[in-house]
């Protein structure tokens, strides 16, 4: 895995196909958590809407239950569940609707080779890169979620943790995980967080600096 750079008038990052495979199969993971099904069979789920687009079925889903979902798609107020129940019964269709396409698009990305691009390249135009990152941020909120972590600071014990002995027990971890799959998700974690923190940076530099010339 490589970081993002400005290639091109475009980002890219390197990833090879294992790489890829492995986030594809996380955004799948997600978007059928938060309703949409396998993203490998939408071809035969799709429905037409009233644009006339073809979108993705969207199954309803109750109050959720699954912790990881509840960090996706948090309760308004912690105080009032009335409040929290009548804002997400208002709201929760298009914030799923919204998660779900941009992990869609995400997976497409992951999923087709760049035509004119090294067969590595994961190409990110300029204004799609903050979709790109909102994504990735619902992937980190779900491996956060099944790790135990709730601060940064956290995050750094349990990566520094893997770095330092690999094989070693990771403190504050589900105790559901065996300790192979914590040290792979952890792993996981830690790679997205970095390739995501690459991407902001280049969205933020040019941002900060409009009309700049993307290097070649």
């Amino acid at each position: 895995m490589r970081a993002f750079k400005r290639r091109r008038g475009m980002y890219a990052a390197r990833l090879d196909t294992d790489e890829r495979d492995v986030i594809a199969a996380l955004v799948a993971d997600v978007a059928e958590l938060l309703g949409a099904g396998r993203l490998e069979s939408r071809d035969s789920e799709a429905v037409v809407v009233g644009d006339g687009n073809p979108r993705m079925r969207i199954e309803p889903l109750p109050p959720p239950s699954d912790p990881a979902v509840r960090r996706l798609l948090p309760d308004a107020s912690r105080d009032d569940p009335q409040v929290a129940e009548e804002f997400r019964r208002l709201t929760e269709d298009d914030l799923r609707a919204g998660k779900i396409a941009r992990l869609t698009s995400l997976w497409d990305a992951l999923t087709t080779p760049t035509e004119g691009w090294r067969a590595d390249a994961f190409v990110v135009a300029p204004q799609d890169a903050k979709d790109v990152a909102a994504a990735i941020t619902d992937l980190r909120l779900v491996l956060a979620e099944r790790l135990g972590i709730r601060t940064d600071e956290q995050a750094e014990r349990l990566y520094d943790a893997l770095v330092d002995s690999p094989q070693a027990e990771l403190e504050g971890v589900d105790e559901v995980l065996d300790p192979a799959a914590r040290r792979y998700l952890v792993a996981v974690y830690g790679a997205l967080s970095w390739l995501q923190e690459s991407l902001v940076d280049l969205l933020l530099h040019d941002l900060r600096a409009p009309g700049r010339p993307a290097d070649q």
